[in-house]
């Protein structure tokens, strides 16, 4: 078993650090566990909010940033509805698409009561200190 640990630890420092799969499976975590720390750190919620923005006027844009930033974090903690739905899912984390320092994730949520799935592709970037943030999920 320490041989085994020894190896992992190896491959992770050979690797350059957590990969973009890693990264998704700890902020499904940090969803999961409402931990609001690591859903910031694993977040950029800039990002994620302005992929779901319109065009709009600066004025309105910053308005509704700072309006969508709490809706989005709230939405992920507690009783929020995204965490509801994920504590409800199987979460099945496929494969992963490295191009430079852009990433994907293909992710299925499995809604075993109601008998659908929903697939998805959780995006994330490269940030200058080696790890990823997810910049848009679904």
């Amino acid at each position: 078993m320490k041989k085994f640990a020894l190896i992992i630890l190896v491959l992770l420092a050979c690797s350059g650090g957590p990969g973009p799969k890693d990264a998704v499976f700890e902020f499904i975590d940090a969803v999961k566990t409402s931990d609001s720390l690591r859903v910031i750190q694993l977040l950029d919620i800039d990002a994620y909010v302005k992929s779901l923005m319109v065009e709009m006027s600066p004025e309105d844009s910053a308005r509704a940033l700072t309006e969508h930033r709490a809706m989005t974090i709230q939405s992920l903690l507690g009783d929020g509805n995204v965490r509801r739905r994920w504590m409800s899912s199987l979460i099945v984390v496929n494969k992963e698409m490295v191009a430079g320092d852009s990433a994907e994730v293909e992710v299925s949520f499995v809604d075993q009561r109601a008998g659908h799935q929903l697939y998805t592709i959780m995006l994330l970037s490269k940030q200058p200190d080696k790890t990823w943030k997810i910049t848009y999920f679904r």
